[in-house]
């Protein structure tokens, strides 16, 4: 059966991971990284985990019907941001 405590537990415990790895995978990458653009990071990691989150947790509540129409309407914004925000990282200063 579903534990909704471990599965947070898990969560939160990927979510410091992940973090921590953003900011080498930053590094790595030659990112110039600033406080806004870790803003809009956060968001977007956020927003991801919301698409996650909110499927699985109506399944678990038997409304599977309800689940399946909030993924498209949840991951497409996901997508589409996180393309935005990719420019938004990869885009250079002008000289």
């Amino acid at each position: 059966m579903f534990q909704g405590e471990l599965f947070w537990m898990v969560m939160g415990a990927l979510s410091v991971l992940i973090g921590i790895g953003a900011t080498m995978w930053a590094k790595d990458l030659g990112l110039k990284m600033n406080w806004y653009k870790w803003v809009l990071v956060v968001a977007w990691y956020l927003l991801l985990l919301l698409t996650v989150a909110s499927p699985f947790t109506l399944i678990g509540e038997n409304e599977v019907g309800a689940a399946y129409r909030i993924i498209p309407f949840l991951l497409v914004p996901t997508i589409i941001l996180g393309v935005a925000l990719w420019r938004v990282l990869k885009l250079e200063p002008k000289k």
